[in-house]
């Protein structure tokens, strides 16, 4: 932790995120200091972690990135119509294909909960662990129903980000944008993150802003999807390179899932505070500078 992010930590207050249908929702800071829940909650085994295996790639907080065993749930969805980067989602993400005013949506449904133990969890869940390297908001992870579509073929109709959910990770969590509700500083709440970068919100919706670790790192890893059908990868590209990205956090090239055929998909875009109090501090967010998705979101629901 940077000595100018530790200070933010000293003084974080309360802290609001905005929801989807726009009504707002808390993620509260607490006490001023850093909270130790112990070395373990019931102890057991954590049924979310279910084929995931930890990879020798790991954050400087201590998050593996994970692999995850999609071979259970591919021939559905081969069988349904998906491909490429869509059978990289956990299976614990269902998935199907619909159709919504004659245009193709991919509809994820989704509980939310992380693949990896978190101190966002009850204390008493064997999904808890301890991390005192950040501060401890009160709030706790609940398992929600989320239903979220991705238009098949995205448009180019630039859209203001909205609400809260603004796309979803392959882990099936979802991605929140890059900022808190009016007067609030994301780069402060972002000292709120656990070892993975998650947090919940007060209602229990855990969800990331930035660079989910347990899924990439300094890597050119496939992330998820944003609502508008735009998929979104790690720090790099392919090649290895930082990307040169546009303001909404993407541009267009080859990726993994795409090496013969140029397509547009969004990049971790690496962004500076000007607050006061923050000022200098960085963070690789998941949404672009300007806010905004390249094309127009389809439908959320359940996503307060």
């Amino acid at each position: 932790m940077n000595r100018v992010r530790f200070f933010v930590a000293i003084f974080a207050m309360l802290l609001v995120e905005p929801s989807c249908g726009g009504s707002t929702s808390s993620d509260v800071a607490g006490d001023a200091g850093l909270t130790n829940h112990g070395d373990s909650g019931t102890g057991g085994a954590c049924t979310l972690t279910a084929d995931t295996t930890e990879s020798a790639v790991t954050s400087p907080s201590g998050c593996h990135v994970l692999v995850r065993d999609t071979r259970a749930c591919e021939a559905e969805r081969i069988a349904a119509g998906l491909s490429g980067f869509w059978l990289k989602f956990s299976c614990r993400v269902g998935l199907s294909v619909t159709t919504v005013s004659g245009v193709s949506v991919v509809q994820a449904t989704t509980d939310g909960q992380p693949d990896y133990r978190s101190n966002y969890f009850a204390s008493s869940s064997p999904c808890w662990e301890s991390y005192t390297d950040a501060i401890q908001n009160p709030n706790t992870t609940a398992a929600k129903t989320e239903v979220i579509g991705f238009y098949a073929t995205p448009n180019t109709t630039a859209t203001n980000l909205q609400g809260a959910i603004i796309g979803l990770t392959i882990s099936g969590v979802p991605m929140f944008g890059n900022f808190a509700a009016p007067g609030d500083d994301i780069y402060q709440e972002a000292m709120t993150f656990d070892r993975c970068g998650g947090h919940p919100q007060m209602s229990g919706v855990y969800h990331v802003h930035s660079e989910p670790y347990a899924i990439s790192y300094d890597d050119s890893n496939f992330i998820g999807v944003m609502r508008d059908g735009y998929p979104v990868y790690g720090r790099r590209d392919a090649n290895g390179t930082y990307p040169t990205l546009d303001g909404y956090g993407g541009h267009t090239g080859t990726t993994a899932d795409s090496p013969a055929a140029a397509v547009y998909h969004y990049h971790l875009s690496l962004q500076t505070s000007t607050a006061l109090g923050t000022s200098g501090a960085t963070e690789w967010f998941i949404a672009g500078a300007s806010s905004k998705w390249r094309g127009s979101p389809a439908s959320c629901t359940g996503c307060n």
